[in-house]
């Protein structure tokens, strides 16, 4: 873990891919607060996939924290300026969710299933091996 925060502290991929990890839990103890910090390392650095999933989490909520269709608009703002057709497609989602409660409940219902594959099926950009961590 610590070998890949070190890393992450200057590879945007590498901070996107601790995020995940720490998301996930997958060979860390889960911690969504030392996630969204990791993706907002990334994303402030320019990471469009780490800005996509930004946008995601605060347009869905996560876990204990609630949504911010404000906060998701942004994140989905910068992924769509550096070309995510994904976000473009999100922008009108949580711009009708900041408008009225019941239009964020219809978000949140009709993104539930998209949200499942993103969580658990993006791939990482750094992997282990034999010398350490490696970019793929």
């Amino acid at each position: 873990m610590q070998a890949l925060a070190n890393v992450a502290e200057k590879n945007p991929d590498a901070a996107y891919d601790l995020g995940l990890r720490l998301l996930r839990g997958d060979g860390v103890k889960r911690d969504s607060y030392q996630a969204l910090e990791w993706l907002r390392k990334a994303g402030d650095n320019g990471h469009t996939q780490a800005q996509l999933a930004l946008g995601r989490i605060y347009l869905m909520g996560f876990e204990e924290m609630g949504s911010d269709p404000a906060e998701a608009e942004a994140w989905l703002m910068r992924a769509a300026a550096k070309g995510s057709k994904e976000a473009k497609e999100l922008i009108p989602q949580a711009q009708a969710a900041k408008k009225d409660e019941q239009s964020a409940y219809r978000v949140r219902e009709a993104y539930r299933t998209s949200w499942i594959a993103w969580y658990s099926s993006y791939p990482y950009y750094w992997v282990w091996g034999p010398s350490g961590w490696y970019h793929r």
